[in-house]
């Protein structure tokens, strides 16, 4: 109807989250903008239709189709449901998406406070190639910082648990008591509650080490529902105890972890539970 706004919460989050980044430029003006260019699509909910829940869908009646001056460019009239191809023509490959995208990348690849050098050569990756994912990650894996770094990142929950569940050859259904367990560490799946996702910091996560204790000694004592493994076929495969060693750690084990070692009863829930374990 004449005089509505057009609901500006998508507007934001695609331009803050997901492309420029909180810092990347825009004013309120373009969110506005934006707003107005997305009008008109929305998505099926059960409430309107038996038939295509959750088809994305756009309505012109709902649209306003005047023109738009986003981020100093104009979206011309008369577009329609073509605005949405010209916003993301114009953010996709924005300067300040490529430096977003690639600070995220190497925070997630290289470390939490990611080098600038390595930024700007994956940035600049991003933008020649178009947003080329697999030749963006190329250039971040041939960076010096990204072949530098050892153990620098602190595994999230979900990553630690998958990672233990590969290397002891674990079979498991997946279902309640592993989800718990991730809920306890605070990494449930699904189930954060803003869209910007969990965080990809070690601060974030240092008060899971508990429950992540907890979980190697379940799961190496079998005692996770769901889940089972063989400890003593995973220690033949893998040539004997020194080869579990390694093959937990990635690398032989320090003298002081000889000592810890030596002293267990049984060596792998602590090898899970190291700090060698708990990093990539």
């Amino acid at each position: 109807a004449p005089g509505d706004r057009p609901n500006e919460n998508y507007a934001r989050e695609l331009l803050e989250l997901h492309t420029l980044g909180v810092h990347g430029g825009y004013t309120q003006q373009d969110v506005m903008e934006m707003a107005r260019a997305l009008s008109g699509w929305t998505v099926r909910s059960r409430r309107e239709v038996v038939f295509g829940l959750g088809k994305v869908e756009f309505h012109p009646e709902w649209h306003d189709d005047g023109e738009k001056h986003i981020l100093g460019r104009v979206i011309p009239a008369g577009l329609g449901s073509r605005d949405l191809d010209a916003v993301l023509d114009l953010i996709s490959l924005h300067p300040s998406t490529a430096h977003h995208l690639a600070t995220k990348l190497c925070r997630r690849f290289i470390a939490d406070d990611p080098p600038a050098a390595a930024v700007d050569r994956v940035a600049s990756t991003f933008v020649s190639s178009r947003g080329n994912i697999a030749g963006t990650l190329r250039a971040l894996f041939a960076t010096p910082e990204f072949m530098r770094v050892r153990r620098t990142k602190l595994k999230r929950p979900f990553h630690f648990v998958v990672s233990a569940l590969r290397a002891t050859d674990a079979r498991t259904d997946g279902g309640p008591a592993l989800h718990e367990m991730l809920r306890r560490m605070g990494h449930a799946p699904y189930q954060y509650p803003t869209p910007d996702g969990y965080a990809d910091d070690e601060t974030s996560w240092l008060g899971t080490l508990l429950w992540r204790w907890n979980f190697a000694a379940a799961l190496a004592g079998n005692r996770l529902a769901g889940t089972h493994l063989e400890p003593a076929a995973v220690r033949s495969t893998l040539g004997g105890e020194a080869g579990l060693r390694a093959h937990i750690l990635a690398r032989r084990p320090t003298v002081a972890e000889r000592e810890i070692l030596a002293a267990a009863p049984d060596s792998l829930p602590l090898l899970l539970a190291s700090p060698a374990f708990q990093r990539y």
